[in-house]
């Protein structure tokens, strides 16, 4: 098991990594649940305002998320099937101001975010089994969906 926390397998509400470095927005996770027996964990997530407005950022999320450090992107995991993959991960990218949600094409194993720097994400793919080094840059990848969130 990772002896790192937070990690896919365990994370909280409580957590100080949830919060934006402005202290303007937070994630919040409900019925996190094992994805499979050992799995990490996913549920709904949302993210709820200063003037705790709460908005569904998407159905089935994995953790935990990292903010970018000027505090109004948010890297979060996406849990999702996909024909012939299974069960697989993306990255979504929230974008407080303007409400929208990328979810990028390229997929994962289980993600591991570690640190989320001006346009790239660094973390792990498979943190416990033949494990990857992530360095994702937003600007170069492709992707997949967009979606306007709203309350």
């Amino acid at each position: 098991m990772i002896q790192t926390y937070p990690n896919p397998w365990d994370f909280h509400n409580t957590d100080k990594t949830l919060v934006s470095a402005d202290n303007s927005h937070k994630v919040v996770y409900y019925d996190l649940n094992e994805i499979a027996m050992g799995a990490p964990i996913g549920g709904q997530c949302f993210l709820e305002t200063s003037d705790k407005t709460k908005v569904k950022i998407h159905d089935w999320c994995g953790g935990p998320p990292a903010w970018e450090t000027d505090g109004q992107l948010i890297a979060i995991p996406i849990w999702t099937r996909k024909f012939l993959k299974g069960t697989v991960q993306q990255i979504g990218i929230l974008d407080t101001r303007n409400m929208e949600l990328k979810i990028y094409k390229k997929t994962f194993r289980v993600l591991d975010i570690r640190s989320f720097d001006k346009t790239t994400i660094y973390g792990y793919d498979s943190p416990i089994h033949k494990t990857e080094t992530l360095t994702f840059d937003i600007e170069k990848e492709k992707i997949e969906t967009l979606i306007k969130l709203t309350q």
